[in-house]
């Protein structure tokens, strides 16, 4: 697609094309800093130097992007790219590269794919209104960007205008906060975050202050993006809840262009449906409050293993109550090959978790036919397709629903791997809901979590573009391994912002 730069001042750039979304010029008015960083660009795809068709064309920095492809971290640093290759591309229209082999591209020539032609890279919140005015007013859609992990594809878009929040970042500490019209929301320790920053930045942050937050495990995702609006399970969730349910403030841009900060006594139904309803579903977060909680220890206790030969149905349940746990099996042929363990306590008490567990890992390290690679006690990018469910506690309450459960998940796993055979698939079963901390109807968050358990992920993965009709058999085959688990949990659903993107709405 080709642009014409038609005027630069000092504080207005003007953009001309023919796509739907620049037929009106486009006219913004640029920060302070317009010289080094104005904010209206031309999207340029993340591997789009690797290729010899496009004008950005460039061995050095092609030689850059390779080694780094699969990795999220310099994903999430331009608005160019997606953590899943299914949101950057369009159908056969891509500028992507083979994962596996880097030196390959996907396709002949550069394609934007997915990705919007030009985006506002919002800094601050005066950018955000300034571009929904924009878009109003010339009856554009408008997608929103942060660090592009969205498993429904919402932060990229053909012909939208799109608003990149990656850098709006800052943090602050508040020992002592005092909400806008609200003394009951006037509490101590409140951390406050730009929707763009990422938990690693995060947790380093606040634990100058001793401080320690509900987040996710996955450093490069940004915290009050999807995640912190879609519910946000943590290791922390058992003891604290959701994420959304710790917000106390946000400041957002509504449809019609009006910055506004909500919280439970201004405009409570706005704060009500960003407390768990999805990320850009509602309005256009541009910082979020909530509420800290002190620093504790992080026991881990990991066990990774693999086997000798086929390990026969099991029943056992170890009793670990408290911990919060990630288990994790990869199949990546018709049995699975290894198993990964981890089982989560906050406790200052460096002994507990050895209390916990000690049963737990004593059956699975005398196992004749299982190898143990792992078994320690510490203290502390591909195209893709993803389905979950949360699992009430009530199928763990007899030995038969726990039988039941074993059965569904084994099945799900057999399932998957027959789906996704190229990469494998990966199965998790992430022991981190909010179980300890009912909140009742006071987030919209999916009523699921109130009597979660288990929240179980299936995600597999490929390399190389696939066909539509193939890959929409893909991705419903993929709603296929989760039907054992509905038959055992049915309306349980799952996670906002880890469900199939074709997941049914009445499930």
């Amino acid at each position: 697609m080709e642009y014409r730069l038609l005027k630069r001042t000092r504080a207005i750039l003007i953009f001309e094309d023919s796509s739907p979304v620049n037929r009106a010029k486009l006219r913004f008015r640029g920060s302070a800093n317009h010289r080094r960083q104005p904010y209206l660009h031309r999207t340029i795809p993340y591997a789009a130097s690797c290729y010899y068709s496009s004008p950005y064309y460039d061995p050095s920095a092609c030689a850059t992007t390779k080694p780094n492809y699969y990795t999220n971290q310099p994903r999430t640093d331009v608005y160019g790219a997606a953590t899943g290759l299914n949101w950057e591309s369009c159908l056969s229209q891509t500028c992507a590269l083979n994962a596996r082999n880097t030196s390959e591209a996907l396709s002949d020539e550069c394609y934007l794919g997915c990705l919007s032609s030009l985006y506002v890279n919002a800094s601050e919140a005066r950018h955000v209104v300034t571009a929904v005015k924009f878009a109003q007013a010339h009856h554009l859609r408008v997608t929103i960007k942060n660090t592009g992990h969205d498993y429904f594809g919402r932060s990229t878009d053909l012909n939208t205008l799109a608003i990149w929040t990656h850098n709006m970042n800052t943090m602050t500490y508040h020992a002592d906060f005092t909400a806008s019209n609200c003394t009951a929301s006037n509490v101590q320790n409140i951390g406050e975050i730009g929707v763009g920053a990422q938990a690693s930045d995060v947790y380093t942050y606040f634990q100058k202050f001793n401080m320690d937050l509900t987040g996710g495990n996955e450093g490069s995702v940004g915290l009050a993006g999807g995640f912190g609006q879609g519910g946000g399970p943590d290791v922390f969730s058992p003891s604290y809840g959701l994420m959304a349910v710790n917000a106390v403030k946000f400041d957002v841009v509504t449809a019609d262009g009006q910055f506004q900060t909500i919280n439970q006594c201004n405009d409570p139904e706005l704060f009500w449906t960003m407390r768990g309803g999805g990320g850009g579903s509602f309005a256009i977060l541009t910082s979020y409050r909530f509420q800290l909680h002190p620093a504790v220890k992080i026991n881990v206790y990991s066990l990774l293993q693999g086997w000798f030969r086929a390990a026969g149905q099991r029943n056992y349940q170890p009793r670990c109550a408290g911990t919060g746990s990630h288990i994790t099996r990869n199949v990546p042929a018709r049995l699975p090959s290894k198993a990964e363990v981890y089982l989560v306590l906050l406790s200052n008490d460096e002994t507990a978790l050895k209390s916990l567990s000690r049963e737990f890992s004593f059956f699975l390290t005398s196992q004749p036919d299982i190898l143990i690679s792992e078994s320690n006690y510490t203290t502390s990018r591909i195209f893709e397709a993803v389905a979950s469910r949360l699992i009430p506690k009530s199928l763990f309450e007899t030995d038969t629903t726990v039988s039941d459960l074993i059965s569904a998940v084994l099945k799900r796993v057999r399932l998957s791997n027959k789906v996704v055979t190229q990469q494998g698939a990966l199965a998790q079963v992430i022991m981190t809901t909010p179980v300890n901390h009912q909140n009742g109807n006071t987030t919209s968050a999916n009523p699921g979590w109130r009597s979660a358990l288990w929240h179980v992920i299936m995600t597999g993965g490929w390399t190389t573009e696939l066909p539509r009709a193939e890959k929409a058999v893909l991705h419903e085959s993929r709603l296929d391994t989760v039907e054992p688990l509905k038959d055992l949990a049915p309306g349980g659903g799952c996670f906002y912002s880890e469900c199939q993107a074709t997941f049914p709405r009445t499930t």
